[in-house]
C-alpha cells in the first residue's frame, strides 16, 4: 500500500467539499472507522484544512480537484507504453526523488505528485505549492550525449509549457527568459508556471536531465501571499473549468514531442517559436547576472545555444548565459 493510500482515499470522497460522515467513507471504502480516523489524522498532519462537526461529519473548506494515476494514464493513450508514469501522494520533491532514483529508473520515467512538501524553484527558491493548488511533477530524460550540447535545454521545455497554454484555451501568455511562463492579468504580467532542470552524467558522453514543472492551477489567497512575485493560476485566468488530470496529461505529451524533436536537432529549431513567444517585445528590460551587476536594454535575439542577446543602451550587444530578467 502506498504512504497515505488511506487518506488519499478518503480525501477523494471529501474532494467535493461536502460533509461526509466517518461511517459512510468506511463503508465506501470498506475500512474500519479506526483506519478513516487516523487517515483523517494523516491528512490534518499535512496541513489539509478539514472541518469536522459532530452528527454531520467530515469536509474540506471548499471543493478540490485531486490527481488519478488511472485518469492521467487513460488520457494519456498509447503514450503510456512509452512513459513510466508514477503519481505520489506525498513528496519533499519530485526532482530529488528522481535524482535520487535516476539509476534505478527507465528513460522517460514521470513522477507526479498530489502534494509536494519542500519543491524547488531556481536559484535556491521555494516552489511553494498547496493540495489542489498547483501541479508539481518531475521527467527523468536520459540523452545518449553529453550534458554540453543541452544548452536551451529550459526554453525548449517552456515552449512546451507555452503550448499546453494555447491548448486549454489561455492565449495571452508568452516566455520570460529563460524558463518561466507569465500570464497578462490586469495589465500586469504574472508568473504561472516556472521549470527547474537538474542535470547528472558527463559532459561530453551521456546525461540524464530531470525536468521539474510547477504549475499554478487553482492558488488560494493565502497561498499566493507566500509567493515572492507576483503569481497568478489557470482558475484565475480562464472562463473554461479545467481537469488537472487532463493537464497533467498535455504536459507530458508536448514535453515528450520537443525533447524527441531537441535530440535531433537541439535549441536551433525551437529559436522562431521561443521569440515569436517572448515576453517583453519591444519593452526595456533589466538583466540581473549571477554576479550581481545590472544592466538594461532590449532583447533582440537569442543565439543558437538559446542565450539571450540584449541590446544595452550603451548600443551594444551582450550576449548573457545566466541571470534574471525583469521589466523596468
Amino acid at each position: 500500500m502506498k504512504q497515505y493510500e488511506i487518506a488519499f482515499k478518503t480525501l477523494a470522497i471529501l474532494s467535493d467539499g461536502l460533509f461526509h460522515s466517518g461511517e459512510m467513507i468506511a463503508n465506501e471504502l470498506g475500512f474500519s472507522r479506526v483506519s478513516i480516523w487516523k487517515a483523517i489524522n494523516d491528512l490534518k498532519e499535512l496541513n489539509v484544512e478539514i472541518f469536522s462537526v459532530r452528527k454531520k461529519g467530515y469536509r474540506l473548506p471548499k471543493a478540490i480537484k485531486i490527481l488519478s494515476e488511472k485518469k492521467i494514464v487513460e488520457a494519456l493513450g498509447e503514450l503510456s507504453q512509452f512513459v513510466n508514469f508514477e503519481l505520489l501522494n506525498v513528496i519533499d520533491s519530485t526532482n530529488k526523488y528522481l535524482l535520487n532514483q535516476s539509476k534505478n529508473k527507465p528513460h522517460a520515467t514521470v513522477v507526479c505528485s498530489n502534494l509536494q512538501t519542500n519543491g524547488k524553484g531556481r536559484r535556491g527558491r521555494v516552489w511553494q505549492s498547496a493540495l489542489g493548488e498547483s501541479i508539481t511533477m518531475s521527467i527523468l530524460w536520459k540523452f545518449n550525449f553529453g550534458a554540453s550540447q543541452l544548452s536551451g535545454l529550459s526554453l525548449v521545455i517552456g515552449i512546451a509549457l507555452q503550448r499546453v497554454m494555447q491548448k486549454i484555451g489561455i492565449y495571452n501568455s508568452s516566455l520570460k527568459w529563460p524558463n518561466d511562463v507569465l500570464v497578462d492579468a490586469n495589465d500586469d504580467l504574472k508568473k504561472i508556471a516556472g521549470v527547474l532542470i537538474e542535470l547528472q552524467g558527463d559532459m561530453e558522453s551521456r546525461c540524464s536531465a530531470v525536468i521539474g514543472v510547477g504549475l499554478n492551477f487553482d492558488l488560494s489567497t493565502k497561498q499566493q501571499k507566500k509567493i515572492d512575485q507576483l503569481a497568478t493560476s489557470i482558475t484565475s485566468v480562464s472562463s473554461k473549468s479545467h481537469d488537472p488530470n487532463e493537464i497533467v496529461s498535455l504536459i507530458i505529451k508536448e514535453i515528450v514531442n520537443v525533447l524527441s524533436d531537441f535530440e535531433k536537432t537541439h535549441f536551433e529549431s525551437f529559436k522562431t517559436e521561443w521569440l515569436d513567444s517572448r515576453a517583453f517585445k519591444d519593452q526595456k528590460v533589466q538583466f540581473q547576472k549571477g554576479s550581481g551587476e545590472k544592466i538594461t536594454g532590449n532583447i533582440i535575439d537569442l543565439d543558437d545555444d538559446g542565450s539571450l542577446l540584449l541590446l544595452k543602451d550603451d548600443g551594444k550587444i551582450e550576449k548573457l548565459l545566466s541571470g534574471e530578467v525583469s521589466s523596468i
